[in-house]
C-alpha cells in the first residue's frame, strides 16, 4: 500500500508539473494535463493517502 500511495503520488506530481511545462511553452494539452492531475489528485490520491495514514495509525 504504501509503495502504490508513493508512486501515484509521483505521477500525479509529474502530470500536473508537465501541465505547467507545457503551459509556459504554449503547447497544445496544457489544461488538459493540468486538469487530469488535479482531478487525480484530488479524487484518488488523497482518499488513497488518508486510507493508508488511517491503517498505519498515525494522522498527523
Amino acid at each position: 500500500m504504501r509503495l502504490t500511495v508513493y508512486v501515484f503520488g509521483a505521477l500525479v506530481a509529474m502530470l500536473i508539473i508537465l501541465g505547467f511545462l507545457f503551459k509556459m511553452m504554449y503547447w497544445k494539452g496544457a489544461d488538459m494535463l493540468i486538469v487530469i492531475g488535479l482531478a487525480s489528485a484530488a479524487l484518488l490520491y488523497v482518499p488513497a493517502f488518508a486510507i493508508y495514514k488511517y491503517k498505519k495509525g498515525s494522522l498527523v
